[in-house]
């Protein structure tokens, strides 16, 4: 049963217009289908259906039929539908994605139940490695590119470790962002989220985007920047829920692209971008600052297409450290990442046509952090250096074979060198088979794994955690490094169906996951100090299996209205060896959209995300527990209004009913919210 939360009468007036406006305007979308032209039947032959190629799931562009993986794309145009305070929320519309609850009222991005850790997030291919800084409060990888620079996303749901190595175990979510173009062109976005209450804090949001050539078909610029204030939300009026500080965004980025002959193409990208969060508790504002560079080549051959990436990032986070006792320790957290990765993709005609890569990469991690790596550690009675690095080195091949017109055979192994843990391989295998001209068959197995991060490797790592990090021991605990962990492994499997016609379009797959030595902290405390603080290792224990339904279809109800759905049914996700979950994943998820292209110019579109029952955490003096949090919906509409070529708005209600979890939850979704949104380009 869904269950509404209580509101106050000051407010009941609002949500009876909400509801009725709501209710009108899905209505009215339905009476329009059917108006427009009674009795219409889409076809394949009504409409076109362009080829959706993805570059994350394979070694080398591939349509998504025959992608040896399960991958969804958000376009532009979805994007452009309506106003999202981040990225998450557009993501979280995705077969087998969930919007997790994260620390301190942060959200991570979980895919098929194993939690955010398990998910590498991509800017055009480059690792975001920004969290490691901050170790709470951190709103997300996500945040770094604003939507008016976004092509498309890429989401590949299942291991990705062969092409990518650690972090990929759950999946992957690529950012790629837009193209220079032939001409000199852009765009400037102005939008508004203004909240009905305080309890959910403001945007005001400001972007814009230009690209063009510098030199006629041999240098060209592409730059996209954002300016953005979200004010923090009243604890007060949120029921006294965790929920993100208010933060004040900046990002600039720029690309030069050089193509000295047609088989030649050397990009370079520079990006500066800085997060500062408003204090929290006892603890003073913090400030974010991550640089990037990068330097790419795309070579045409005789054998082959060959990239290499050269890619630097620097990130800071910027605040006064001090000890317990009130000395200066640092101004600080500092993370340093080097990449160097190549690969060749080769077509190949031997037996059988096939697209055979070979790739390699060489990864240099230094992380500074006085707050955590540099204090006196009670288990080890040391006091450690608050510099931490790793070196990872890699090559990986993958091979897709195409046996027959309609067989497709994938294989690919990945081996990485660590040097603190040693070596790993990756396999995978998968096979793509059309059944008809409309229907594929896809299934496959991998093998994937999960390093730990610099800081769970150090034995004079300690934080102190409130609860979640302290296991079965309860908090509030301090949690210290262990030199021995071994890598997080696990066998993953799945197999469904694709369905397109031209017309119709969807999928249904099932997944079965299963992680062994789950990094945990140990079941025992490893001291308890005089004033009763536990510490705890991080150790190798723990065993944990994830498995579910995933599914999506889009319906051409009409020439100019199209209805789009997906589901994710997640069958169990915990932890075998402790019985509790991963993650806070809702059991069902549903999520719908119709959109009504009403006239040349206005485009009407009517959202419903249902999510049923999930588990949240809750602290208590001496444990930390889990609860199920009650099924609730959201629904959201919005209007997007072309004026001509140079100039569209679009504006509507997020969250018309005001809908939240049960208030015993540790977590919130954004009240009603209004917003308003102005595009003009050149």
């Amino acid at each position: 049963m869904i269950t509404y939360p209580s509101i106050d009468r000051g407010r009941l007036g609002a949500m009876r217009r909400a509801l009725i406006l709501g209710t009108c305007f899905s209505g009215l979308l339905a009476t329009a289908a059917q108006a427009q032209d009674a009795g219409y039947e889409a076809s394949a032959a009504d409409i076109t259906q362009l080829q959706t190629l993805v570059v994350t799931a394979s070694s080398i562009a591939t349509d998504v039929r025959d992608a040896p993986a399960s991958v969804s794309v958000i376009d532009q145009t979805s994007l452009e539908q309506k106003a999202i305070a981040d990225l998450s929320e557009a993501i979280r519309t995705a077969p087998g994605v969930s919007v997790g609850f994260g620390s301190d009222g942060t959200r991570g991005i979980s895919i098929r139940g194993l939690g955010d850790g398990y998910t590498l997030i991509l800017i055009d291919g480059k690792r975001v490695n920004a969290g490691l800084s901050m170790l709470r409060h951190y709103n997300g990888d996500l945040d770094w590119v604003p939507i008016e620079a976004i092509e498309r996303i890429e989401v590949v749901r299942g291991p990705m470790s062969t092409l990518y190595g650690s972090d990929a175990l759950g999946g992957v979510i690529n950012i790629i962002t837009k193209k220079g173009g032939e001409v000199w062109s852009g765009s400037v976005t102005t939008e508004l989220l203004i909240p009905e209450s305080g309890a959910t804090g403001g945007t005001q949001r400001l972007n814009g985007f230009v690209s063009g050539p510098i030199i006629k078909d041999v240098l060209s610029f592409t730059g996209f920047g954002n300016i953005s204030r979200k004010a923090a939300d009243d604890p007060v009026l949120a029921g006294d829920i965790q929920s993100p500080r208010g933060s004040d965004d900046f990002d600039l980025n720029g690309r030069f692209t050089w193509t000295p002959s047609a088989d030649h193409v050397f990009d370079l990208d520079l990006a500066h971008g800085r997060e500062r969060y408003e204090p929290f508790e006892e603890e003073t504002e913090r400030t974010i600052k991550r640089s990037t560079a990068s330097l790419r080549h795309v070579g045409e051959w005789d054998i082959g297409t060959s990239t290499v990436t050269a890619f630097m990032e620097d990130v800071m986070n910027e605040y006064e450290i001090l000890d317990r006792g009130g000395a200066y320790l640092g101004d600080g957290i500092t993370l340093r990442n080097y990449a160097l990765d190549g690969k060749i993709a080769m077509p190949i005609d031997m037996m059988f046509s096939q697209d055979l890569t070979l790739g390699g990469e060489i990864r240099h991690e230094e992380l500074n952090d006085p707050a955590n790596l540099g204090k006196p550690n009670t288990v080890t009675g040391e006091t450690g250096s608050p510099i931490a690095n790793s070196l990872t080195a890699a090559l990986f091949v993958e091979d897709q074979i195409h046996v027959t017109d309609r067989l497709k055979l994938t294989g690919g192994l990945r081996y990485d060198y660590h040097d603190e843990f040693g070596s790993h391989f990756s396999p995978k295998a998968y096979l793509n088979y059309d059944l008809t001209d409309a229907v594929t068959f896809k299934a496959g197995w991998a093998r994937a794994f999960k390093a730990p991060n610099l800081r769970q490797l150090n034995p004079n790592w300690v934080t102190t955690s409130r609860g979640r990090g302290c296991g079965a021991v309860g908090g509030p605990c301090e949690m210290v490094g262990n030199p021995d962990l071994q890598p997080e492994t696990s066998d993953s499997f799945e197999a469904g169906f694709i369905y397109d016609d031209g017309a119709w379009h969807g999928g249904l797959t099932y997944f079965y996951n299963v992680i062994e030595d789950k990094i945990t902290s140990a079941r025992v405390a490893s001291l308890i100090t005089e004033d009763g603080t536990k510490y705890v290792q991080q150790v190798n224990v723990d065993r944990a299996r994830s498995q579910g339904v995933e599914g999506f279809l889009t319906v051409p109800v009409h020439s100019d209205v199209t209805w789009t759905n997906s589901f994710t049914y997640l069958i169990e996700s915990k932890n075998l060896e402790t019985g509790m979950p991963l993650s806070a994943d809702p059991e069902v998820s549903l999520h719908t959209n119709v959109a009504w292209q009403a006239t040349d110019k206005l485009i009407l579109s009517t959202t419903l995300n249902y999510y049923g029952k999930q588990v949240d955490y809750v602290l208590t003096p001496e444990t930390l527990t889990a609860q199920n949090v009650s099924p609730y919906f959201v629904v959201d509409i919005a209007a997007k209004y072309d004026f001509n070529d140079s100039f569209s708005a679009k504006f509507g209600v997020n969250n018309v009913f005001d809908s939240q979890p049960k208030a015993e939850s540790n977590f919130k979704e954004n009240g009603r919210t209004y917003f308003l949104s102005a595009t003009a380009r050149f």
